[in-house]
């Protein structure tokens, strides 16, 4: 985007035209804008936690050890909470 605008500059210098609006704050701001907009990543796409959802995760903790019964009543516990 600055390129081109830096061709229109040169072009209107060699015109003999007077170039006052590429010293706008303006320009430069809405050229920010422009670059922040178009450099954003792509989102990843998030699903909302579901019961089978829920499930998976508690299946993958054993209960074998304390901790991985605290973390399943965790689990548990918060999705009851989001219902």
């Amino acid at each position: 985007m600055k390129l081109y605008l830096a061709g229109l500059k040169s072009y209107q210098l060699d015109l003999g035209i007077e170039f006052k609006a590429f010293k706008d704050a303006r320009l430069e701001r809405t050229i920010q804008g422009i670059k922040q907009d178009h450099n954003q990543l792509e989102r990843r796409i998030r699903t909302p936690l579901t019961r089978p959802h829920l499930l998976a995760i508690v299946r993958l903790l054993p209960v074998s050890s304390y901790d991985n019964i605290v973390l399943r009543a965790a689990f548990t516990l918060a999705f009851a909470g989001l219902l």
